[in-house]
């Protein structure tokens, strides 16, 4: 547990309620690399007990204090629902691209449904027809038969004369 990552965030939210500090500018400053000027970095200092150097001078202490923030950084971010701005970039594209095949696919059902009901081949349709066809089948097959007997009967009558 780094102790000086939860005394930066400490001071930090107390300037911010203060009105002195913005989230804002913590970002910008983080999106910066930890520039090592300005009033954060001042504060970051102070936080992380280093000297209170020139801007331009960096040295060791600050590159080992800003990886050991940028570790914790990762670390309890999540926790607070915060996630990096690559993967949030990378899931709202995703969420894009997906609302887009389901607003295609969508379209293509109301399509397809349009032509089945244009063309009333809907379910109920087919059933409906093919049980009309049965049925036609049966009724010439039944009137064959009947020609084919009274055809018969014809052929019957006349061989006896």
């Amino acid at each position: 547990m780094d102790h000086h990552f939860f005394k930066f965030w400490g001071e930090l939210l107390l300037q911010t309620a203060d009105g002195q500090r913005q989230l804002k500018e913590l970002s910008r400053w983080i999106q910066s690399g930890f520039s090592p000027s300005g009033e954060l970095a001042a504060l970051f200092r102070k936080c992380y007990g280093l000297p209170p150097l020139a801007p331009h001078n960096t040295g060791d202490d600050w590159q080992k204090a800003t990886a050991d923030f940028h570790k914790a950084l990762k670390a309890y971010a999540p926790l607070m629902g915060w996630v990096p701005l690559e993967r949030y970039d990378r899931l709202r594209r995703e969420k894009e691209r997906l609302e887009a095949e389901i607003a295609e696919q969508t379209r293509l059902i109301q399509q397809l449904e349009a032509i089945l009901d244009d063309k009333d081949m809907g379910h109920m349709s087919l059933v409906t027809r093919f049980q009309n066809l049965v049925t036609d089948q049966s009724k010439a097959f039944d009137d064959l038969m009947q020609a084919l007997k009274a055809s018969s009967e014809i052929s019957e009558d006349t061989d006896s004369l």
